[in-house]
């Protein structure tokens, strides 16, 4: 009996580990998804659908930095501003072709942690690469992003 009730006690953890695992690897593709729907979005010039990538109040912070200077948006109304105007003056398509790689992901309950690399192969033959990072949020049982913050990692490489 004792045995019975250790082996039953061992599968009940062992499912309940895996169904975690498999639970949390369901969270990080649509962690990936939503990042990557805001790179196609930003690309393309979306203003509705990278708002719909984004929490929509004060608490959400985008941040950016290269070699040329940073910039830090505070709030929804502010980064909001700062895509419009951006599409607005630049209303083509963003060139080159991006990949996400290295992806790293931490999620929580109600909240996550993603880091990765972006490569961007500029159509004249130029490579950048960024290191990017997203803190998100469960709304409505989707992941928004809180927090963006996107390094320039070449721009440091090329200044030497």
């Amino acid at each position: 009996m004792k045995n019975l009730l250790i082996t039953l006690v061992a599968i009940l953890l062992c499912t309940g580990i895996n169904a975690k695992e498999k639970n949390s690897d369901k969270e990080k593709e649509a962690i990936k998804k939503v990042i990557t729907e805001a790179t196609n979005a930003y690309r393309a010039r979306d203003f509705v659908k990278i708002a719909s990538t984004y929490v929509h109040d004060e608490s959400l912070v985008k941040t950016a930095s290269s070699r040329g200077g940073f910039a830090v948006n505070y709030g929804w109304k502010k980064v909001a501003e700062n895509y419009k105007n951006n599409f607005k003056n630049n209303p083509e398509p963003a060139p080159g072709n991006y990949k996400k790689v290295n992806f790293k992901i931490k999620v929580y309950e109600e909240s996550a942690w993603a880091i990765h690399d972006e490569i961007i192969e500029g159509n004249a033959g130029n490579t950048y690469k960024q290191v990017i990072t997203h803190f998100l949020e469960k709304h409505n049982d989707q992941w928004k992003v809180v927090y963006m913050s996107n390094i320039r990692a070449t721009s440091w490489d090329l200044a030497e």
